[in-house]
């Protein structure tokens, strides 16, 4: 759908921002998106934002300037050398976090990744480019680009998130004649609770949840294994969907 750009934008949004107040947002921009950020990932990111090369000091410099106007702080990540920045709004949820505990704007608001998973987009920032590696020792390859006869689990496939870990891979399809969510794959890590009756139905509510996003009337899940769990699973969805 398209319209005119006035017809949306607000009018104190709709002119052609200076440079300096672009390269500004811009700069603001790389260290939100990713939340927690290197000097070199920052540099990197808003080259690439503002089309033109970013030598080190310049980017210092913005880095210096974006701390003294207390925009940006640094900040050190436990077991890594290299400073890290975040926006000044972002210390308070880092210190929750420190302390254990769940930030305000992070708490659900309905279930929680235990009760329900959460299945990931391929271009999730938690899981693409290398990061669902170091961040969950979780291998992740998009592999939509890659000749069927090449990928290793599948057209689409998600990354699952239960609790705070990354446990398993599904590769979904829908099939539009029958409005039928169909799992074509699903590649649990060593350590995912197969057997456990509690993830079941967290599997099951996510599937729910997915099925109800695409409009599908009904879930396949015949791929899933072991048997106990596609039972339990089967079990769940029948009350739910």
């Amino acid at each position: 759908m398209y319209d005119f750009r006035e017809h949306i934008a607000p009018p104190a949004w709709d002119y052609a921002a200076p440079e300096e107040e672009a390269e500004h947002f811009f700069a603001r921009k790389t260290v939100e998106f990713k939340g927690l950020i290197t000097e070199r990932e920052w540099t990197n990111g808003w080259s690439g934002y503002i089309g033109r090369h970013v030598d080190r000091a310049e980017a210092r410099q913005w880095l210096k300037t974006m701390m003294q106007q207390g925009e940006l702080a640094a900040v050190e990540v436990e077991g890594l050398q290299e400073r890290w920045f975040v926006l000044c709004t972002d210390v308070s949820i880092l210190s929750t976090l420190e302390a254990g505990g769940i930030p305000a704007p992070w708490r659900p608001l309905t279930t929680t990744t235990d009760d329900e998973v959460v299945f990931l987009a391929p271009l999730d920032i938690v899981s693409t480019r290398g990061r669902a590696s170091w961040l969950f020792d979780f291998e992740y390859l998009w592999e939509v680009y890659k000749p069927a006869a090449k990928r290793r689990w599948g057209y689409y496939t998600l990354p699952i998130l239960y609790g705070d870990r990354l446990v398993a891979r599904l590769d979904p399809k829908l099939d539009r004649t029958t409005t039928t969510l169909v799992i074509n794959g699903f590649w649990p890590e060593v350590y995912a609770p197969l057997e456990s009756p509690v993830f079941a139905a967290a599997l099951a509510r996510g599937l729910v949840r997915f099925a109800e996003f695409l409009d599908a009337r009904c879930v396949n899940i015949e791929v899933l294994e072991p048997v106990t769990l596609r039972a339990q699973v089967r079990e769940q969805i029948s009350g739910l969907l």
